[in-house]
């Protein structure tokens, strides 16, 4: 048998040879690597979707039972500048309940949002409130009179106490530093609640989903 051998112009066989075992070595732990990680993906275990239930209480000064059974998103406070207000969700509701895609009272239009991805039940649906800004602020309780905050914070305190139902404030966000104190009493009385800043002048959108009474939420006042 004829072996041919071609020998790169001005390298001695020796140092070809050297490239060559390098050439060889490289791409032999490459494929050692890569076979290593394809063995170590097929063997890790599958990353669990959603929440981890766990049996341990968490660090929460309420009863966490309560939060599984606790119907959501039950009362909203708007907090302007002029002082706090609550929003009427019943008169919408009476409107809507004739099956109305669209309500309008005195503090806004509310409009169901219905397509193929959104159903009209009760645990789920989607609305969008455009929110009658000035009539709002016309009807506001002005947060600068001490009672007022006083009187809040012990209204959301019956309310959860007596029937369960926890309060949502939209905050404006020029409005952080007076809602602060009304804030701090609710702390201090240990009573959940939800807040979250809104834009003066823009919808507030409403979403109410199944997964709201079957997993703990986060959005909880700590």
């Amino acid at each position: 048998m004829i072996g041919i051998r071609l020998i790169r112009r001005g390298a001695t066989p020796g140092a070809e040879s050297e490239v060559g075992m390098l050439d060889v070595s490289a791409n032999a732990l490459a494929v050692l690597i890569l076979a290593t990680m394809l063995v170590i993906s097929a063997a890790a275990p599958p990353v669990p979707q959603g929440e981890v239930r766990r049996d341990e209480i968490p660090d929460l000064f309420y009863p966490s039972p309560i939060d599984a059974v606790l119907a959501p998103h039950s009362r909203y406070v708007f907090i302007l500048p002029s002082g706090l207000v609550e929003l009427d969700l019943d008169a919408f509701a009476a409107t809507l309940a004739d099956g109305e895609i669209t309500a309008k009272t005195a503090q806004g239009e509310l409009t169901l949002v219905t397509d193929r991805r959104s159903y009209r039940d009760l645990n789920d649906y989607r609305a969008s409130l455009s929110p009658a800004w000035s009539a709002l602020a016309d009807a506001a309780t002005p947060l600068d009179q001490g009672e007022a905050a006083q009187k809040e914070a012990d209204t959301a305190a019956a309310l959860f106490d007596d029937a369960g139902i926890a309060t949502t404030y939209l905050v404006a966000a020029e409005t952080l530093e007076a809602f602060s104190p009304l804030y701090w009493m609710l702390r201090e009385a240990r009573v959940p609640i939800r807040w979250v800043t809104v834009t003066t002048g823009r919808n507030v959108v409403f979403q109410r989903r199944v997964e709201d009474f079957e997993r703990r939420g986060r959005q909880w006042q700590r």
